[in-house]
C-alpha cells in the first residue's frame, strides 16, 4: 500500500498556522501528528465519497477535510467527508457538536465536511452498495468493533476503497481501558478476519495509537 509518506510544502509561517489550528483539538492522534498520515492518504487515493465514525473535537476529520481541500485547489474531484458522531448525546468523553463545527470553520473547511448526530451503528444505512471510497472508524475501537464494522459496511466499498480503523498495534491493545474490561485484541482481529483475508491487504502505521488502513482489492 501506498500513502504513507507525507512532504510538507508549506512555509515555516503556514506550518505555524496549521499546526495552532489543530493542536487545541483533544485526538490521541495529535502527539505524533496524524494529520500528515490522513492528508497523505487522502492525496495519494483521491476519494470522494468519505466517511468518519466517530468524530469527538474534529482533528481527523479536519485532517482528511484539509486532503480533500488540497485535491480539490489542485484540480482533482470535490470530495466530501460525512462525519457520524453522538456528539454530546454519547455518555463517555464527548465534544458538543457545536464546538466541533466551530473548529472545522477555524480550519477553514466546512465546505468539505456534513456533520451528522446519529449513531455510527446506523450510518452504513445512509449508503447504497459500492459507494464509499474512504470509510475512518474511531469509536472507542476493539476487536468486536473491527469485526462489526466490516460486516457492515465491506457491501458499501468500491473496489480500491480505503478503510481505516484507530488501533491495530500491541500498545494500543494494552491500553487501560481494553486491558480493565477485558476488550478483544484489535490487532488479532485484523489478522484473522475472513473479510478482510478474502478482499483487502492492509498495513499498519505504529507510532500511538496507531492505523491500519484496509484496501479493498475485490
Amino acid at each position: 500500500m501506498q500513502g504513507f509518506r507525507s512532504k510538507s510544502t508549506l512555509t515555516e509561517e503556514q506550518e505555524k498556522n496549521r499546526t495552532a489550528q489543530t493542536i487545541n483539538m483533544h485526538s490521541s492522534y495529535t502527539t505524533h501528528n496524524y494529520e500528515d498520515v490522513f492528508r497523505s492518504i487522502v492525496s495519494a487515493y483521491q476519494p470522494t465519497v468519505c466517511v468518519e465514525l466517530g468524530v469527538l473535537e474534529g482533528y481527523s476529520s479536519v485532517a482528511i477535510a484539509k486532503g480533500l481541500k488540497e485535491n480539490f485547489e489542485k484540480g482533482g474531484g470535490r470530495g466530501h467527508l460525512t462525519a457520524y458522531d453522538l456528539f454530546e448525546g454519547y455518555e463517555f468523553r464527548n465534544s458538543p457538536i457545536a464546538r466541533t463545527r466551530d473548529n472545522i470553520e477555524k480550519a477553514g473547511v466546512q465546505d468539505f465536511i456534513t456533520l451528522v448526530q446519529q449513531s455510527a451503528y446506523s450510518a452504513s444505512e445512509d449508503y447504497q452498495p459500492n459507494s464509499v471510497h474512504l470509510l475512518h472508524v474511531d469509536i472507542s475501537n476493539t476487536g468486536d468493533i473491527v469485526r462489526n464494522m466490516m460486516q457492515q459496511w465491506d457491501p458499501k466499498m468500491v473496489t480500491g476503497g480505503i478503510i481505516c480503523f484507530e488501533g491495530g498495534t500491541e500498545e494500543r491493545d494494552h491500553v487501560e481501558w481494553m486491558v480493565k474490561y477485558s476488550k478483544p485484541s484489535i490487532k488479532n482481529e485484523l489478522e484473522s478476519n475472513q473479510i478482510i483475508a478474502d478482499s483487502y491487504v492492509f498495513a499498519t502505521y505504529m507510532r500511538f495509537p496507531g492505523l491500519s488502513c484496509l484496501l479493498k482489492k475485490r
